[in-house]
């Protein structure tokens, strides 16, 4: 009876873990009858046959099934067929299915995942077009676009690709000489655009994609290749080692001292019990642990070392499915552990140590000897912008010479005092970096969407300006950066000036600036005339058709130089350090965000 099976050519591949038997696969069919509801007598079953270079095994059979949109109290039954064909070629297996699924002990123990890259090699190839396309934004931001469809006759010339590093491939479809193919990586489905085939046609046709799966030559499409892609961690060379791991001290610190919404605290154990660590307590760890750890191979073990004096103080282990952190310990985190912070001190049976709760949060990042590869966020990545000098992202960077002279952000304030300081990063703005907004306001404090908007109505396209501002130690550490990219990215949607929000708007900057318990006499209306008039530009840009939309975050604690020498050593060879890579994930975010809202992001900085 299998001569009379008629199904699509879409199927689910998988890499062979471990040799299948005609015993296994007797197994397996007497497992799927065991789990069916009164199943009739086979209406057709064949246990590995060979078919030119392929195996097929198949079987249907009838059950009793409840219908979906009926609960149980209806006890209505219906029958239903099921059918489940697998196709062994090589190293893969194919598996079409409907009505019947395989057992998850069967799965474990004999299938594996088809990593992400091959799939893409074997069907966004170069002689691809693309036609539809899944995307999911990497950015961990909740103010972030988080997923995108995209679909024309060719993506390639629709799609502008300046956000597209921070966008992942979920599935595609893709238009080729040979056929119409859809491929989902994720789950390593696969399928092509073309009318119902019989049982033989269906298992010549996963043989040949099991054929292109099989293949480790080939080059992916260019398209697919501007956008980064989560990949397997089976992807990794086998020659490949990690070489840093930095902490996410950040993420770590935002836990801990957040107002609201804490979740964890840290306590030390102290003559039998525990106490509560406080802030002053805390810093010096946070310190501690915010460093960049080599990572030395030894044979099969990737040992982590103590940059200071090289002893080891853990390891990474590179698994299936993630990267752990194993062993870590330093003397500051000895005897430091992480409670419930719902919970009286001292209570919480299920405390673990700091290390542990590092570890199991993915609080932590793995560089490797190949540069174009991180583990961020219990994720691994491939951006191959990081070997090419970083040019994309440092067309985002400008340098203004006065941020070196920097103290403060904001300066100190006094009564009637006329402008900010002349070493503030917000004087900075005013005097230089907003120099050709023809409207500045100072929107600080309140209900800020920035610390200065900016309306340029004598520039061709008009333009409106959102500019935030931020003081430190200059450095590649991506901790003073995480408030102000938040920041921007959640005030996008507030760049189009929405109408029904701004009379508050105008009544605020009507009034001087105040801080720190001093009226000044500072004007929050900085240029631009009166609230008439000001009114009168805004109305005027927020209805031009080509209004062009910028985001600045405007720092003392970055140089652009800086940024260029460390993209420079690592495209030769140096690896960078892991404060780099969280930095460079973390403002491609920024810039990647702002793209999707027809906005362009910037960050000044020192030169």
């Amino acid at each position: 009876m299998i001569e009379h099976l008629s199904v699509s050519r879409a199927a689910y591949f998988y890499r062979r873990k471990k040799r299948l038997s005609n015993a296994a696969i007797s197994a397996l069919f007497r497992a799927l009858r065991s789990n069916a509801s009164t199943p009739s007598k086979n209406l057709f079953r064949v246990d590995r046959v060979v078919l030119r270079h392929s195996k097929y095994s198949a079987i249907c059979f009838s059950f009793e099934h409840s219908p979906a949109f009926l609960d149980s109290e209806a006890k209505a039954i219906e029958r239903v067929f099921g059918f489940l064909l697998i196709v062994e070629k090589g190293d893969f297996v194919a598996v079409l299915k409907s009505g019947l699924d395989l057992p998850s002990t069967f799965k474990s123990k004999y299938l594996d995942k088809v990593g992400s890259e091959r799939v893409e090699r074997a069907i966004a190839r170069q002689d691809a077009v693309f036609e539809k396309l899944r995307l999911k934004n990497m950015s961990t931001s909740k103010f972030a676009l988080r997923s995108k469809t995209l679909e024309a006759s060719d993506l390639v010339n629709a799609v502008a690709t300046s956000s597209a590093s921070r966008f992942a491939p979920q599935g595609y479809s893709v238009r080729r000489p040979d056929a119409i193919y859809s491929a989902t990586p994720s789950t390593g489905r696969i399928s092509i655009r073309a009318d119902r085939a019989g049982y033989e046609e269906i298992v010549l046709w996963a043989g040949q994609v099991m054929d292109l799966l099989a293949a480790d030559s080939g080059e992916t499409s260019a398209f697919i290749r501007n956008f980064a892609r989560p990949i397997d961690l089976s992807a990794i060379p086998s020659d490949v080692r990690p070489t840093y791991v930095a902490i996410d001290v950040p993420s770590l610190a935002s836990v801990l001292f957040e107002v609201e919404g804490r979740t964890v605290r840290l306590v030390r154990q102290n003559q039998g019990g525990f106490v509560e660590m406080t802030k002053v307590e805390i810093d010096p760890i946070l310190e501690d642990l915010d460093r960049s750890f080599p990572v030395h191979p030894e044979q099969k073990q990737n040992h982590i070392v103590h940059p200071d004096d090289r002893a080891r103080i853990g390891s990474i282990k590179v698994g299936k499915t993630r990267i752990s952190l194993q062993g870590f310990t330093l003397p500051s985190i000895a005897s430091i552990f992480v409670e419930d912070a719902a919970l009286p001190v001292g209570t919480d049976a299920d405390r673990r140590p700091l290390t542990r709760y590092l570890d199991r949060e993915d609080f932590f990042t793995v560089l490797f000897s190949d540069f174009a590869l991180a583990y961020i966020d219990g994720s691994l990545y491939r951006d191959e912008a990081l070997l090419g000098a970083g040019a994309n992202f440092l067309r985002h960077l400008q340098a203004a010479p006065p941020l070196a002279q920097a103290t403060s952000e904001k300066g100190a304030f006094a009564g009637g005092q006329e402008a900010f300081d002349d070493t503030s990063v917000f004087r900075t703005i005013v005097d230089h970096i907003a120099h050709d907004a023809d409207v500045l306001l100072c929107d600080d404090l309140g209900d800020e969407w920035a610390d200065f908007i900016g309306i340029s109505t004598a520039t061709r396209p008009e333009m409106v300006s959102f500019y935030h501002a931020k003081h430190g130690a200059r450095s590649l550490s991506a901790a003073a950066f995480h408030d102000s990219v938040g920041q921007a990215i959640k005030n996008l949607g507030r760049m189009a000036l929405p109408p029904e929000a701004m009379p508050a708007k105008y009544a605020s900057w009507e009034t001087p600036y105040r801080s720190a318990g001093a009226v000044t006499a500072i004007p929050r209306m900085i240029r631009g005339g009166g609230r008439l008039e000001i009114e009168h530009k805004i109305q005027e840009v927020r209805s031009a058709p080509d209004l062009l939309k910028r985001v600045f975050i405007v720092t003392s604690s970055l140089s652009r130089a800086q940024v260029e020498t460390a993209f420079t050593a690592a495209a030769t060879g140096e690896p960078p350090s892991a404060h780099f890579v969280q930095l460079y994930w973390l403002l491609m975010s920024y810039f990647s965000a702002c793209a999707e809202i027809g906005a362009v992001g910037y960050v000044v900085c020192q030169p």
